[in-house]
């Protein structure tokens, strides 16, 4: 078998490279995955779980992911375009039939994986096949793969025979004749978790909610990249800036943001320390907020029956408890043993935007496409990094910016992105009017502002 590009994953970010690829080029593509199905770790979601971002500027360039909705009109004002897991895995799934496949330009190998240099076994059969890659091997599964997702992931602690305890999969499932619940992990699958019980009419008091750390959170309404909500979203991403610009220390910095209104928190008396940029609506807060059963004793280091043993100490916890897991690390910090983006004859599919992998899919692929010369591929892909803590968040900021500057001076870089889908400040900007002197006041301020911002971070982060 011969190609022009073996893609190992068939994930969000892969298909957004290969969809971008087969715009951009005439190129064949062999596509390797593990799963039996495209969509990558959709396939192994929790049922209830939502698209934490807009629909709008999801999935691939070519085909919109939903019809456009409007703040409301879905059955909670908080969960505003934020697609249902068959909703996404429909349309990955549609994708691959009906337009890559179809284009016999695509040869999809299911349920197998990449050994390397082209070499593809088949998971079930054993069976091994040689792929020749005429240009280059995609790795566009090695995030996920370091990380961890709830319904495959194995706790970090002992687990009692007799302790009812499930991933958060099998909560709609499991939840029926429970007296009380215990979420462990406070993070975003944590907080779906409450929230999810809450919708189901179980009581505050039901619910006991460990919780080893405390996060800063995105504020939804804030960050709504829709024309109607111009002002809104832009005033939001300009107080970031602003905050970035002046903060001389980072508590200084999340104070700015909490008072600008950008960030919150669950809880007002507790000041977090971590950040992973999870969104959170207003509603959302507020009823999450309402489990006083918190428990921060540190991580838990073993589940009993009736009792939670943790770093700290031990809790009762009443009869006909539920334990649910949602200590699944997705978000993995790569440092430095990162590899480079082009790398020979490799393309490692990384971020070059924060918390933003499908485009940074889409503009990699864009780049091998359509600008050859090795210094601006450099010059616009420089690794942005996940982070556990706002001052790692900071951090990163200083590779989005230098990116985003590049890709300001490569004209097909700029080009696309001007009309891509995927870029979400095009859905914002369409409801911009220059006749409009606010808008346009709020526009020009934003430039001067990002400069100020990036020569102060790195004092800022000297400070703390």
């Amino acid at each position: 078998m011969q190609t022009d590009y073996l893609i190992s994953g068939a994930g969000a970010s892969a298909l957004s490279f290969l969809d971008v690829l087969l715009a951009e080029t005439d190129a064949n593509v062999v596509i390797v995955d593990r799963r039996d199905a495209p969509g990558g770790h959709w396939n192994d979601a929790y049922p209830f779980v939502r698209l934490h971002q807009s629909a709008s500027f999801y999935g691939v360039n070519s085909r919109p992911l939903a019809p456009p909705r409007i703040p409301g009109q879905s059955f909670d004002a908080g969960s505003f375009e934020l697609a249902t897991k068959t909703e996404i895995l429909h349309y990955f799934h549609d994708l691959m039939q009906k337009t890559y496949l179809a284009s016999g330009r695509v040869t999809y190998l299911r349920n197998s994986e990449h050994l390397g240099g082209g070499l593809v076994r088949h998971l079930v059969t054993g069976k091994q096949t040689q792929v020749e890659v005429r240009k280059k091997i995609v790795n566009a599964g090695v995030w996920g793969d370091l990380g961890s997702i709830p319904a495959t992931h194995k706790p970090k602690f002992d687990i009692d025979e007799g302790a009812d305890f499930v991933p958060i999969n099998d909560l709609p499932r499991r939840a029926p004749g429970h007296d009380h619940f215990t979420v462990i992990g406070a993070g975003k699958t944590g907080m779906d978790a409450v929230i999810w019980l809450l919708q189901q009419g179980v009581a505050p008091v039901q619910i006991s909610w460990v919780r080893p750390n405390d996060y800063w959170l995105f504020k939804r309404e804030r960050i709504l990249n829709h024309p109607d909500l111009f002002t809104t979203t832009m005033k939001a991403f300009l107080g970031e800036l602003e905050s970035l610009a002046n903060a001389t220390t980072v508590d200084e910095f999340c104070t700015m943001m909490e008072d600008v209104g950008i960030w919150h928190r669950i809880d007002p008396d507790v000041k977090p320390t971590k950040f992973h940029a999870a969104v959170c609506s207003i509603a959302e807060q507020e009823k999450l907020a309402q489990i006083r059963n918190v428990i921060r004793m540190g991580h838990v280091t073993a589940i009993e029956p009736r009792r939670l043993l943790l770093e700290q100490g031990g809790v009762d916890m009443p009869d006909n408890t539920l334990y649910i897991d949602c200590t699944a690390r997705a978000g993995i910090i790569m440092g430095q043993d990162q590899r480079p983006i082009f790398d020979g004859d490799t393309i490692n599919i990384s971020m070059i935007r924060p918390f933003q992998p499908i485009i940074s899919a889409a503009l990699i692929a864009l780049l091998e496409a359509r600008v050859p010369d090795a210094a601006s591929r450099a010059a616009c892909t420089h690794l942005v990094d996940f982070h556990d803590t706002p001052a790692q968040y900071i951090a990163q900021q200083l590779p989005s910016m230098m990116n985003q500057a590049a890709w300001s001076k490569v004209p097909a870089v700029k080009d696309w992105l001007g009309q891509s889908r995927l870029h979400a400040g095009n859905h914002l900007m369409a409801g911009f009017d220059p006749a409009d002197p606010e808008k346009s006041a709020l526009i020009g301020r934003m430039g001067p502002t990002a400069k100020q911002a990036l020569q102060n971070i790195p004092a800022l982060l000297a400070a703390r």
